[in-house]
């Protein structure tokens, strides 16, 4: 007969939103006995690369810090410039980095479990989630889902997705300069679309190349290859280099949130639970605020209101963009040579951190193209 048993908290996932969690409950002042940790299996490459831009200081997460820029480039056909940062820095997680760091952690504290297991269902019932396996059957008062992810989809909305793949590449010679990462270049083939790439230093000689588009589907294999091909060998001149890593996925940008069908006592968290911007793709900053703000509550003794919910402008700004890109109206180019070329950095890194004032806010959007924009603004904000 299957195993059945109770915990405290099931986190179901063991990703960046699940492992920032654990991490989180395991050093906050939350009395508990056992918390049990499962996913698929144990995360053992680095399969992904988290760069955002921060101003706190003394994050749980900086001995994890792989890289810190205090300036980066943004590229297009029209526009270049290097920008300086402060009072933000840019910096760059490893997934291995991080899983590894965690998971060993957590396996020193008795009070986690961490099994390895497809899950077949979760739920609510009785007052308490449960989670189903091949192997048992598990509860706890509260459990946190950022493996599985159910979305309610309207047919007329807009649903992207950022897409990338990225190559970490050494090279023979000293090509790169490691003092300043580039954000965003622009400068290629945008085929009616929005493609963009990163090139993050780790040294002189070794990078991340990464391809990335906004639309409604990613690419092939091949498309990725061809166009990091093209870049590392015509744009940027480097012809002896060696292919050390590769990195792939999609992250939704979706006008829609993600629905709850599991019942009041699981909280979707991550991308399940809307962590994803839907405008930008960024996903780490906004975990581990969300994060932090599940721990408040609950150290206070808080349940009922854990859910993620972003503030109303927010959201709508969002929508407004996904319009935009959808209606290819103005080029996803040249919206975002607007921004930077027309705002002060650090006002428009703390719009897309969501930690503006609606007086800055307005500025920002004033500064992209008027006609686009307006049409989107009054469609969404009348339907919104």
């Amino acid at each position: 007969m299957p195993q059945s048993k109770t915990y405290d908290y099931i986190i179901a996932g063991m990703g960046c939103a699940g492992l920032s969690l654990a991490v989180q409950l395991k050093r906050s002042t939350l009395s508990f006995k056992k918390i049990l940790l499962l996913d698929k299996d144990l995360k053992n490459k680095n399969d992904r690369t988290w760069c955002f831009w921060t101003k706190e200081k003394n994050n749980w997460f900086d001995d994890l810090i792989f890289r810190e820029w205090e300036k980066f480039k943004f590229k297009s056909n029209s526009f270049s410039k290097e920008f300086k940062l402060e009072p933000y820095s840019y910096v760059m997680i490893r997934g291995l980095d991080f899983y590894t760091a965690c998971l060993k952690e957590l396996k020193e504290d008795a009070r986690f479990e961490i099994v390895t297991d497809s899950i077949n269902e979760i739920g609510s019932e009785n007052n308490l989630a449960f989670l189903k396996t091949k192997t048992g059957k598990f509860q706890a008062s509260l459990l946190f889902n950022s493996a599985l992810r159910k979305q309610h989809s309207k047919h007329k909305d807009v649903n992207y997705v950022q897409h990338f793949k990225g190559w970490l590449i050494e090279c023979k010679d000293e090509v790169f300069d490691e003092n300043s990462p580039t954000f965003m270049n622009f400068d290629t083939e945008q085929f009616n679309d929005c493609r963009f790439f990163y090139v993050i230093p780790f040294s002189k000689t070794k990078a991340l190349i990464e391809y990335t588009g906004f639309s409604q589907n990613g690419l092939s294999d091949k498309e990725y290859d061809v166009q990091l091909k093209n870049h590392i060998e015509k744009d940027l001149n480097i012809s002896d280099y060696t292919i050390l890593e590769c990195e792939k996925g999609e992250i939704p940008m979706t006008e829609n949130e993600f629905v709850n069908p599991y019942g009041k006592q699981v909280v979707n968290i991550g991308t399940a639970g809307g962590n994803s911007k839907p405008s930008t793709g960024y996903t780490f900053y906004f975990i581990q605020r969300n994060t932090q703000r599940i721990i408040n509550q609950l150290e206070k003794g808080l349940t009922s209101d854990l859910n993620f919910k972003r503030e109303n402008r927010f959201q709508l700004y969002d929508k407004i963009l996904l319009d935009v890109l959808d209606k290819k109206s103005v080029s996803a180019r040249e919206v975002f040579t607007s921004l930077f070329q027309k705002n002060k950095t650090k006002d428009l890194l703390a719009f897309l951190n969501e930690e503006s004032s609606l007086v800055e806010d307005l500025r920002i959007l004033n500064s992209v193209p008027k006609g686009p924009f307006v049409g989107s603004a009054i469609k969404k904000f009348l339907k919104y």
